[in-house]
């Protein structure tokens, strides 16, 4: 199993988890799980842009160009 895979699989197992707690779990006990969500809301859109930026400044990629 490669990296890349690894990390596919780990992040879809971790979104069914939360998504799992969320619908099971009574509201006294989603107080963690909301914070750890918006957590997320606010680190996401911030890693988008950085990867815009680092795709924007990256320059002609020759790994990119098919033959």
């Amino acid at each position: 199993m490669t990296c890349n895979q690894t990390f596919k699989y780990f992040f879809s197992l971790l979104a069914l988890i939360v998504a799992i707690l969320v619908s099971v779990l009574p509201k006294e006990h989603l107080i963690y799980l909301i914070n750890i969500t918006r957590f997320f809301e606010v680190m996401i859109p911030i890693l988008a842009v950085g990867a815009l930026f680092k795709y924007l400044c990256s320059g002609d990629d020759s790994s990119c160009k098919k033959d």
